[in-house]
């Protein structure tokens, strides 16, 4: 019975990912924690194992044809992730469950805030006047950074990062929301959370079984998630799912605090 629940949340959740555009982790957390009663740390580190595959390649195909990526950031941006996890992870593994509870409730709500502001309209890429090397070198130099920060916060909560990326690049550094999705994806191809991911298999924080019983249906389910997201309103969908998301959110925060 817990295979078939587990297969079915795996299913459940790439539908989520498909039809919110959204990273799977900051649905896969919360559902191991409260359906399958397993530690934060726990969930989070099983949520790291099952975001190693490269799942999101098939959208990164479609935004590439798109003219959609920014390849040069999409690199610095997977070196930024990749460093940033290590450190994120080497934070949290330590931390006390209830405490890392309250901060990953607390990233629910901001996940829920830039889900509600990604059902506006997406905004004009800002076409940058020509730029000299110096100021090249130093968007360069934002841009991983950023993504750094982003890898600090993935490797703490055991999710894929690109749920903050995405907004920051269309805030920081003039991405339309298109092309910054796309060129966010450059870095979640590669196991850029591979090393906050061993942080947590040498405490002991994976479970293995579970995460290989998720992958198959998370993968389908996405593709599933991207078929009922044509027939269906998604910007009605994604406002929904935030609210739902920052309710949530609220309580694993309130229930940390309790303990």
């Amino acid at each position: 019975m817990t295979y078939l629940l587990i297969l079915a949340l795996g299913l459940t959740i790439g539908i989520l990912v498909g039809l919110l555009g959204i990273g799977g982790g900051v649905v896969l957390v919360p559902a191991m924690v409260y359906l399958l009663h397993y530690d934060q740390h726990l969930a989070q580190g099983t949520s790291l194992f099952i975001l190693l595959p490269p799942i999101g390649l098939g959208a990164l195909r479609e935004y590439w044809k798109n003219k959609l990526v920014d390849l040069r950031a999409g690199i610095y941006c997977a070196i930024g992730f990749l460093l940033g996890g290590y450190v994120g992870g080497k934070i949290a593994v330590p931390l006390p469950s209830d405490m890392l509870k309250g901060i990953f409730g607390g990233f629910l709500m901001l996940s829920a805030v830039l889900l509600w502001r990604k059902t506006k309209a997406p905004q004009a890429e800002q076409k940058p006047e020509k730029s000299s090397s110096s100021e090249k070198f130093w968007r360069t130099v934002g841009i991983f950074l950023t993504a750094g920060f982003c890898g600090v916060a993935a490797g703490m909560v055991g999710i894929g990062g690109g749920v903050l990326l995405v907004p920051l690049l269309s805030l920081f550094f003039g991405f339309s929301q298109h092309k910054a999705q796309g060129t966010s994806l450059v870095a979640l191809i590669p196991p850029t959370g591979l090393l906050a991911f061993l942080m947590y298999w040498k405490a002991g924080y994976v479970n293995w079984h579970t995460g290989l019983l998720l992958i198959p249906g998370v993968f389908l389910g996405g593709i599933l998630g991207g078929m009922i997201a044509r027939q269906l309103n998604p910007k009605l969908m994604r406002q929904v799912f935030a609210v739902l998301m920052f309710v949530l959110g609220v309580w694993q925060v309130f229930s940390a605090w309790q303990h």
